[in-house]
């Protein structure tokens, strides 16, 4: 890169920098939607246009070093024990990309003592100011809902898997009831054909707005395609593994317009991702326990 460009692209970050943190989008699913493997690549999808994407992998089992191809790291829990921050959490793949793991469970994450808090929210928010967009793989709503919960965005991840409906509608249902969140972004994984994902999408906005108040947007869809499964065997990502295939097309469009569906539900402050999780975790914990009191 020559003089100029390099000028060029540091004018770009600092002004990014001053734009505040990047907005995070939270990809929720089944376990047989695709919601890890589209965090994956929408990722990669976004590094090869240009962003600069953070991967927060908030699941128990690395999920997403293996799906990028990076070696494990230690996780938020193990702050717990260490001093090491966030550095120890933290990998970049080959392709570029930022992974840190934020796992841990939701009892422990409410024990996190006041300076522990303290010194990893302010490393954090210095990774937010320097990413462009956090792409977050979250745990299982059921068992820990607020990871999805502090998300500027969600991204509900539906198939036609025989339990993606109702586990889609227990989803919304939890996050509308329990934590606030009306605005929910839909995304259609695995069809055969645009008609089966809108047909997919319309039945789960049909029984939404018969018994809750929230709001369901369509982003898009990605053929079902083989290649998908292939890639993961080889633990690479599709876009790299098979770029011509069908559905890396689907996801390099999808990662073109992901900036674009930003659209946060309250507005936004300088509070970042680590602090809303580590609070909202010991509310959780705390209303969790008056209920059983």
């Amino acid at each position: 890169m020559n003089g100029a460009l390099q000028d060029q692209a540091a004018s770009l970050r600092r002004l990014t920098a001053k734009a505040g943190r990047a907005p995070s989008f939270a990809f929720i699913g089944s376990d047989n939607a695709g919601a890890s493997t589209l965090v994956t690549e929408l990722s990669l999808g976004l590094a090869y246009a240009g962003h600069r994407p953070l991967v927060v992998d908030c699941s128990l089992g690395q999920v997403q070093a293996r799906r990028l191809g990076t070696p494990t790291t230690a996780t938020l829990e193990s702050q717990m024990v260490s001093v090491g921050g966030l550095d120890e959490m933290m990998t970049t793949s080959r392709q570029g990309i930022q992974l840190i793991n934020l796992y841990a469970r939701p009892e422990e994450r409410a024990l996190f003592s006041a300076q522990l808090w303290l010194r990893l929210g302010s490393e954090f928010a210095a990774l937010e100011r320097d990413s462009t967009v956090l792409m977050i793989d979250v745990p299982v709503t059921a068992t820990d809902p607020v990871p999805a919960s502090v998300a500027d965005n969600l991204v509900l991840v539906i198939s036609p898997a025989a339990d993606s409906m109702t586990t889609a509608y227990a989803n919304i249902k939890r996050l509308s009831t329990g934590f606030g969140r009306q605005r929910f972004n839909v995304l259609v994984n695995r069809v055969r054909h645009l008609e089966e994902a809108r047909d997919l999408f319309n039945r789960l906005a049909a029984v939404t707005s018969e018994f809750l108040s929230v709001s369901l947007r369509w982003v898009g869809f990605v053929p079902a395609d083989n290649a998908v499964r292939r890639s993961q065997a080889l633990r690479r990502p599709l876009m790299e593994a098979f770029p011509d295939s069908e559905a890396a097309a689907a996801f390099a469009q999808l990662a073109a317009v992901l900036p674009q569906w930003d659209s946060p539900e309250t507005e936004r402050h300088d509070t970042g991702f680590m602090d809303m999780l580590i609070a909202t975790s010991r509310d959780w914990a705390e209303a969790d326990g008056a209920k059983r009191r």
